[in-house]
């Protein structure tokens, strides 16, 4: 038959509790304290992860920004300096045409004046001129 031994069973119980004890004390409590600690460490990387995600998506987007602005400025600055150009070749037309029509002018004075001097002086070479002719004229027949 089946009999219960008294000090088996609190030998057992004894057993029981200090091997609970046991392994309470020096196995579940630094798993847990462990598991715990890692727990927060890879929290803490993570968060660190996604400031540095933030962060280079801040950093993205104002470079995109800066980029945009320098495009902008560098559009503006061609189109000054375009405009500053055909201002520049304006000028340049507007002064050849002017030195242009002065020189045509001064050019035109002078081939008058020229042309007066030798009429001046056809004219005073005509009497010359006519009396050589008659004496070839002359001498011819």
């Amino acid at each position: 038959m089946l009999s219960i031994n008294l000090s088996e069973t609190i030998w057992t119980v004894i057993n029981f509790f200090l091997l609970y004890f046991l392994l309470k004390h020096f196995l579940y409590e630094p798993v847990i304290r462990f598991t715990g600690e890692r727990k927060a460490r890879m929290d803490a990387k993570l968060a660190l992860e996604a400031d540095a995600k933030a962060q280079i998506a801040e950093n993205e987007e104002r470079l995109l920004a800066e980029k945009e602005k320098s495009r902008e400025e560098a559009k503006r600055m061609l189109a000054e300096a375009g405009e500053e150009r055909e201002k520049r070749r304006a000028a340049t037309v507007t002064e050849a045409r002017a030195s242009a029509g002065k020189l045509l002018k001064d050019g035109e004075a002078e081939l008058l004046e020229r042309r007066e001097k030798t009429a001046g002086k056809l004219h005073e070479a005509a009497p010359d001129m006519a009396r050589l002719l008659a004496e070839r004229l002359l001498g011819e027949e």
